[in-house]
């Protein structure tokens, strides 16, 4: 039995691999990278580096690196970890030919990432948003991962990052269902047909509003360049936005429409730009104005 601790064997199964592939194959970390993306495990060129030089990173980016990293030894390489020695070993699967994960999409391929696993880990987030100028959107349900990142996370992971763009002067607005809609009655009460947890989520959306209220609250008293500030939107949702300065040429946006009976951390997730797809970005940004418009801003 692997007595490893998760954290030890997750950093191991990565600098393991980066070892082989610099060894055999003579990648450098870019190589891996771009690897990483086109198998839909999409990790920092900061948190890969991270790891490898033992550095701390969070555990959701630790295991979606040691999974893009197991993936791609099994396909190029045929290759799988051992936990007894903490290494990875060649299987010598019968009839095995190798398979060259690409590094970029074909010419025909829209030039997009697609997060397949669902939701982005925390590090990513920060990562998506680090460059922006003048407004974050995150369009959510419950937003409630979004107030934990501030309370139940270490404050480097996320809160940090919000604080020096609002010092900077970026605004920053978060969107979350009224819970006292007819909507989010309809909307729940339907989800919990198939998933009885949902049963539940008008509650814990009080809950999470409560929660930001607290950091709106908290923000405000710092008197930062950029706002802090929440709205609570009536419909039906439809998608998860998160989007670095929208209406700016340089706008950026993951989307994450929801799927029926499947959790919407599980749901895949799109990361697209108005420079690279226009009239896909286009039709994003129409629906999310839309979707935003007559909004109550919470105040407390």
């Amino acid at each position: 039995m692997d007595k490893t601790p998760k954290e030890e064997r997750l950093k191991n199964i990565v600098c393991k691999g980066l070892e082989h592939l610099f060894h055999h194959l003579d990648y450098g970390q870019n190589n891996v990278l771009n690897k990483f993306r086109m198998l839909n495990h999409v990790v920092s060129a900061a948190s890969l580096s991270n790891i490898k030089n033992g550095k701390p990173v969070g555990l959701p980016t630790l295991s979606l690196a040691a999974k893009g990293m197991q993936a791609l030894l099994q396909q190029e390489m045929d290759m799988v970890f051992d936990t007894k020695v903490q290494d990875f070993r060649p299987q010598h699967t019968p009839g095995w030919s190798a398979s060259v994960v690409p590094e970029k999409p074909l010419q025909s391929d829209p030039d997009f990432i697609m997060h397949a696993d669902g939701r982005v880990s925390v590090q990513q987030k920060a990562d998506f948003i680090a460059d922006a100028k003048k407004e974050v959107i995150e369009v959510g349900v419950r937003l409630n991962s979004f107030s934990t990142y501030f309370t139940s996370h270490n404050e480097g992971a996320y809160k940090m990052h919000i604080l020096a763009l609002l010092r900077k002067g970026v605004d920053i607005k978060a969107y979350l269902l009224d819970p006292d809609c007819a909507e989010a009655r309809i909307y729940f009460d339907d989800r919990a047909r198939v998933q009885s947890f949902e049963k539940d989520s008008i509650e814990e959306i009080k809950k999470v509003i409560e929660r930001l209220k607290s950091l709106c609250s908290e923000f405000e008293a710092m008197n930062l360049a950029g706002k802090f500030e929440v709205y609570l939107y009536r419909h039906i949702p439809y998608s998860l936005f998160y989007v670095v300065d929208g209406a700016t040429e340089a706008g950026k946006m993951m989307i994450s429409p929801y799927l029926y009976g499947i959790r919407r951390a599980n749901s895949p997730v799109l990361e697209i730009t108005r420079k690279d797809q226009p009239p896909l970005y286009r039709k994003y940004w129409e629906s999310l104005q839309l979707y935003v418009d007559g909004a109550q801003k919470l105040t407390w």
